[in-house]
């Protein structure tokens, strides 16, 4: 928080407030003020989920891209959407969700569903919503959600956005998320997954993610080859550890102009790709 911007004492009277707030924050992140919006409702929608858990255990976990940038914060992607993984597996993916989130509003947010939900071809539920403040519209996101896989029974609890400070709303101060390990090793499987006959694998975005999260690994390379393992055994699409050898031709272009934008230092795709084997080089040296 710079001395320039005057702190929220108290939570916004309207949407508009909130979005001078937001485009402050923007502004002194030098991100997108769209993708501060979005920050702000995947933290509010957490909160919603926490509070309809009520209970010590979760029974919703964090994936995919928001995972990571709560880890990485601005040096991620910005993602598109929320992975959400319902650990109750008695529950109706779809109506979990919408039951959630149709209790009071919180923190003067209210979700609303945008049209039917689908279901996806890896039997996910994706569901449009509208996210409202005040009653006035603030934006709307995406919601994947899945039911747990392989390795997903644990959680890793990892430290949320803070709203209070630049926004004047309260969050949660941390989400329940997919550990790194099984993080590391499901963007390995994606990006190495064999397309279905007259498709192409367009998951170029899965390298980009695992050269920002080597750093996160540290030393528990044990673990993470345990995670690799159990996850590409269980989802048996092809073998651990995979084939590295080349990505497709059609992600030079894409790869380039994103790691460009997150000033990666590595700029064209065999220089990525060099130190993705590398790091999967020292995954498979790990100890059994």
């Amino acid at each position: 928080m710079t001395a320039e911007r005057k702190r929220p004492t108290a939570p916004p009277l309207s949407a508009g407030v909130l979005a001078r707030y937001a485009q402050a924050y923007a502004r002194e992140l030098g991100v997108a003020e769209g993708r501060v919006r979005a920050w702000v409702a995947y933290m509010i929608l957490a909160g919603v989920l926490e509070r309809a858990t009520g209970a010590a255990t979760p029974r919703f976990m964090v994936k995919g891209g928001v995972a990571l940038e709560l880890r990485l914060r601005d040096r991620a992607r910005a993602t598109r959407d929320i992975d959400i993984v319902l650990l109750d597996l008695s529950a109706d993916l779809a109506d979990a969700l919408e039951q959630a989130l149709s209790d009071e509003a919180y923190q003067g947010f209210s979700f609303r569903r945008k049209g039917p939900a689908l279901v996806l071809d890896n039997g996910a539920v994706n569901v449009e919503i509208a996210v409202t403040y005040q009653g006035q519209p603030w934006t709307s996101i995406s919601v994947d959600i899945a039911r747990a896989e392989a390795g997903e029974s644990d959680v890793e609890w990892v430290k949320a956005i803070v709203l209070t400070e630049a926004f004047g709303v309260t969050g949660p101060e941390a989400l329940p998320c997919l550990p790194l390990r099984f993080h590391v090793a499901q963007k390995l499987h994606g990006l190495t997954l064999p397309p279905r006959p007259g498709k192409q694998n367009e998951r170029f975005r899965d390298l980009v993610d695992l050269l920002l999260m080597e750093a996160l690994v540290a030393h528990d390379y044990v673990a993470v080859r345990e995670a690799c393992e159990l996850v590409f055994r269980s989802r048996r699409t092809h073998p651990w550890p995979p084939n590295l050898d080349a990505m497709p031709p059609h992600w030079a272009e894409p790869f380039a102009r994103l790691a460009g934008e997150l000033e990666l230092p590595e700029r064209d795709i065999e220089t990525a790709l060099l130190r993705v084997r590398s790091f999967v080089a020292r995954i498979l040296s790990a100890p059994s």
